[in-house]
């Protein structure tokens, strides 16, 4: 199942921002602060059933979510406390290590790099690049920087003019900066020659800002 993505939005009813919680193009529920604690509601599927969510998933949003929505003066005051609680409670002790969606990401495309440097950079031909990218849109995550290559042999040559990075302004939604990201590296991709030995690396960015090479 598509892991959830969260979407941070304002609505006149509410002080604080309330998060949507969605998976593709479903809306699952949402977390917003209630005066006292953040709550989460979750809402029936298109066809009136459960939504059935991983556990491990759910934690993570939750938790990203609980940082949105709770004030700024009770987050400074109670965040090291919240995240302590709920690394405590998290599936494998601690929500500190890899996120889920990177996890996803890397584990499906592993073994489809057409080489891999000696620092563990993985270059894509031209195909996997736009399936790789098209992942990213659904798990939420936002290409930042891709650099072309011709593969010659076991040969790696630069091609700066095939160089793309993202400056997108950190006040937008992240949803609409993994959207706006991805689409210019969708662009920029099936714009390039098609020949086999053209191969791409990427650098892809978290929901929380962290980044990591493909």
């Amino acid at each position: 199942m598509l892991p959830l993505r969260i979407v941070e939005t304002d609505r006149a009813d509410f002080e604080q921002p309330v998060v949507e919680l969605w998976r593709g193009d479903e809306f699952v529920g949402m977390v917003f602060w209630d005066g006292e604690e953040a709550i989460v509601q979750i809402y029936p599927d298109d066809g009136g059933d459960v939504h059935d969510i991983a556990v491990e998933d759910l934690f993570r949003v939750v938790e990203l979510a609980t940082q949105i929505v709770m004030p700024e003066d009770q987050l400074e005051a109670e965040g090291d406390a919240f995240l302590a609680a709920v690394n405590a409670a998290a599936p494998d002790g601690s929500w500190d290590e890899e996120d889920p969606f990177t996890r996803t990401l890397t584990e499906e495309f592993d073994g489809e790099v057409v080489y891999r440097a000696d620092d563990g950079e993985g270059f894509y031909d031209r195909e996997t690049a736009l399936a790789l990218v098209a992942r990213c849109d659904e798990l939420g995550l936002a290409v930042v920087t891709m650099d072309g290559f011709d593969l010659e042999g076991a040969v790696l040559i630069p091609r700066p003019e095939l160089s793309v990075a993202i400056a997108a302004p950190a006040a937008l939604d992240w949803g609409v900066r993994v959207a706006a990201a991805n689409a210019q590296i969708r662009d920029a991709l099936e714009g390039w020659d098609t020949r086999p030995t053209l191969v791409a690396a990427f650098v892809v960015q978290q929901s929380d800002g962290e980044t990591f090479v493909a």
